[in-house]
């Protein structure tokens, strides 16, 4: 009998929630089952299952090391950030920029500098840059304001929706300079991100804003006014 002998029924594996026989599928069963079982087993909180799925990272397979990753940012265990840490150097682009959405869905404060230096990672760099505003820490937010400079319009926007989550004041000005853009996604993201942020200096901006020439950006921006607003009237309180 070979090591990958077990070829279950999967689907009546998820169905019945039998989280031992998904462990032993992903350890004993064939490549296919094995990142099956790995995305299923992101269902279960269970302390058997991050440890199963611990050692899933380190599978011969890329797709069952993605699906890994991606189940234990959805499980939200911290116990996995030192080894999903390993993850994000993976040869593998599509593990890493999992292994980032997953280290950003966890929120471990020990995962904020290697997300840093993961944002020159072109590949991945647009997620690794929303894991950072998942984590919340403003710590981040002068590399992210950097970021705002690149050529890449979607990695611009990126940083601004992740500096939104974040919302320090010190993004306030290069937001609202974003707000002029020749890129209307990035333009879009910006008064997103000024309406989370809620800073008073945003209002008048975003008002002039409101005669951009893209209509979804116009929509944008109402909500983005509406939200600040509200955000001020909070303060306020």
């Amino acid at each position: 009998m070979g090591l990958f002998d077990f070829n279950p029924d999967m689907a009546k594996l998820e169905s019945e929630g039998n989280i031992n026989g998904l462990i032993k599928a992903v350890q004993k069963s064939d490549s296919k089952n094995r990142a099956t079982a790995a995305r299923a087993l992101g269902k279960f909180k269970d302390k058997k299952v991050v440890k199963s799925l611990i050692g899933a990272l380190n599978d011969g397979d890329s797709d069952v090391r993605w699906n890994a990753a991606s189940s234990l940012g959805k499980i939200g265990d911290s116990e996995a950030t030192p080894f999903l840490l390993q993850s994000l150097r993976d040869e593998k682009w599509y593990v890493r920029q999992h292994t980032a959405e997953a280290l950003g869905e966890i929120g471990d404060e020990r995962a904020l500098l290697p997300l840093l230096e993961s944002l020159k990672d072109e590949r991945i760099r647009n997620t690794v840059a929303l894991a950072l505003g998942r984590l919340g820490d403003p710590r981040a937010v002068d590399q992210l304001l950097e970021a705002l400079k690149v050529e890449d319009f979607s990695f611009r926007s990126a940083a601004e929706e992740a500096l939104g989550m974040i919302g320090d004041e010190k993004a306030v000005p290069d937001l609202i300079e974003a707000l002029k853009d020749e890129d209307v996604s990035v333009r879009r993201h910006a008064a997103g991100a000024l309406g989370k942020i809620g800073d008073e200096r945003a209002i008048k901006p975003l008002l002039n804003a409101m005669d951009d020439e893209k209509w979804y950006v116009r929509l944008q921006v109402e909500e983005a006014i509406q939200e600040l607003n509200t955000r001020l009237k909070e303060k306020k309180k």
